[in-house]
């Protein structure tokens, strides 16, 4: 194998291994009762009517929100008005680059006769370098309706590729973060 196709390969596998990696947080407020929720709406800043989130890319926030609204309906809530909401949703997302450095190498030792014995020097190489990759971090927020506080929040951070934003990646990252909610 020649140096290039295995400095390709050494790339290839670690930018699948960082592209396949994702951390998920969560925490609560612990004197909220969850038992009592049954419906929520989508808290929108009340001198704009505009999502915190509503940005260049509708398409993907229609794709977040659409993967929140399901993972609570799958869990028996009902989406209302915000007048009779009992939590309120929102979500956040930050993008932001990292710079992951990585090395390898190779070479061969001594070389003798018999048992190992022996003397000899044989040469080795190695070689190391730098990429940057995106990694996307998208915070849910769940907010009490009647006391305004804040009650639940998940995070899913994420390194991106190319296929990051599809529906299906999203639904992925949105239902890992929201297995943890309802706290029981």
């Amino acid at each position: 194998m020649s140096r290039t196709s295995l400095i390709a390969v050494v790339i290839a596998s670690v930018l699948t291994v960082v592209g396949c990696t994702s951390s998920i947080q969560s925490d609560y407020d612990h004197q909220a009762d969850f038992t009592t929720y049954s419906t929520f709406a989508w808290f929108d800043k009340p001198e704009t009517g505009k999502t915190p989130t509503a940005g260049a890319n509708q398409i993907v926030d229609g794709r977040i929100r659409r993967a929140i609204a399901e993972n609570l309906i799958a869990k028996g809530f009902s989406q209302t008005s915000p007048a009779k909401a009992d939590v309120f949703i929102t979500y956040y997302t930050s993008l932001s680059s990292q710079l992951r450095m990585y090395s390898t190498g190779w070479g061969y030792g001594g070389y003798g006769r018999y048992w190992g014995y022996g003397y000899g020097y044989w040469p080795g190489w190695g070689y190391g370098g730098t990429y940057t990759y995106y990694e996307g971090t998208i915070i849910i927020d769940i907010i009490d309706g009647g006391k305004r506080q804040l009650v639940w929040r998940g995070v899913v951070t994420k390194a991106l590729n190319k296929k990051s934003s599809s529906e299906e990646k999203i639904d992925k990252s949105i239902t890992r973060v929201m297995l943890d909610f309802p706290p029981t």
